[in-house]
């Protein structure tokens, strides 16, 4: 974050005519691109690990079917499944080979994965440990569940990443006109900041702002279709 934060403010303080506001706000825009592009890879690994638990439910219930245990079935999907879902499992199988019980490391799971499928299928693992039950069949039905909404979701993504990329353009695109503007035409943009007329040009951005940040919001929020 650090040495984003200098580099961006360096770029921006030789673009914006070697001011130190322009550097500023750079600066700040850096300190938070680490960040951004964390949260980014989280999500795709989130979405990418929700695809692939239908499969290994299935890799999972063929494996009780067949006569394993649930620590086998387990490190069978840490073994034959692709990454991200087997790194997870693998880890959850070396906890519970430490010694670690299966209640906790699933617990660890959920934690790390903070997905309401795998809080689904890890719920249904733990009551049948409690109370018995035919594990390979509660998850067979768990899997076509998820499978569904998977399926659903991926229906409801390709139809709203129109609004979702839209609402994303339009809220930054005031911010790209202003730098343009500060960088090309900066007298112009310190009328804003007019000692006569200061008040006034503060307020129109901060109203500015508040309405860009509204309309974003309710962009996401219209675009957001939980099932």
């Amino acid at each position: 974050m650090v040495i984003a934060a200098i580099g961006v403010g360096a770029i921006a303080w030789y673009l914006g005519g070697r001011s130190w506001i322009a550097a500023l706000i750079g600066a700040v825009a850096g300190l938070f691109l680490p960040r951004l592009y964390v949260k980014r890879e989280q999500t795709l690994r989130l979405r990418k690990f929700n695809d692939q638990l239908a499969d290994m439910l299935n890799l999972m219930v063929n494996g009780l079917r067949a006569g394993y245990s649930t620590m086998q079935s387990l490190e069978a999907v840490s073994k034959e499944m692709p990454p991200p879902i087997s790194d997870e499992f693998r880890r959850v199988v070396q906890e519970m080979q430490l010694g670690m019980p299966m209640e906790k490391a699933l617990d660890n799971l959920l934690r790390r994965i903070p997905s309401d499928d795998l809080d689904l299928v890890i719920t249904a693992i733990n009551v049948q440990r409690e109370v018995g039950g035919n594990l390979a069949e509660i998850l067979d039905v768990i899997s076509y569940t998820i499978r569904e909404r998977v399926r659903i979701k991926g229906e409801i993504r390709v139809l709203t990443s129109q609004v979702m990329y839209s609402g994303r353009f339009l809220a930054m695109m005031p911010f790209f006109i202003a730098g343009i503007l500060w960088m090309i035409n900066r007298p112009y943009m310190m009328e804003f900041f007019n000692p006569e007329t200061r008040i006034v040009g503060i307020l129109a951005l901060c109203t500015g702002g508040a309405m860009i940040g509204a309309g974003y919001f309710v962009m996401t929020r219209i675009a957001t279709i939980d099932v």
